[in-house]
């Protein structure tokens, strides 16, 4: 039986197995939030920068996005680009700002 080499890994080893840093907490977040911008964007039918614009005006990235991120990066895709939208456009009227 011949024996392994265990100074170099197997060639069949993942990415991950082998010098994969995981994403901080914060490039995380980041993510999610462009993730985020694109889907909501997407469903609207705009840019992502004209999106990016709509939600900081109202301060949605960082009063909701951002401290809400535990608990919507568990939701599925549709579900949190739905309650971005909803919130966005209440946000807005709320704060009696245009689109």
């Amino acid at each position: 039986m011949q024996q392994e080499n265990l100074s170099q890994p197997p060639k069949d080893t993942y990415i991950w197995d082998v010098g994969y840093q995981r994403p901080s907490e914060q490039e995380r977040i980041i993510t999610f939030v462009c993730s985020c911008i694109e889907c909501t964007a997407k469903q609207l039918g705009l840019t992502a920068s004209e999106t990016y614009i709509r939600m900081e005006r109202v301060g949605l990235i960082h009063d909701y996005i951002i401290p809400c991120y535990d608990t919507l990066h568990t939701e599925s895709r549709e579900n949190v680009t739905n309650d971005i939208i909803e919130t966005l456009i209440y946000w807005e009227e709320k704060k009696g700002v245009g689109k």
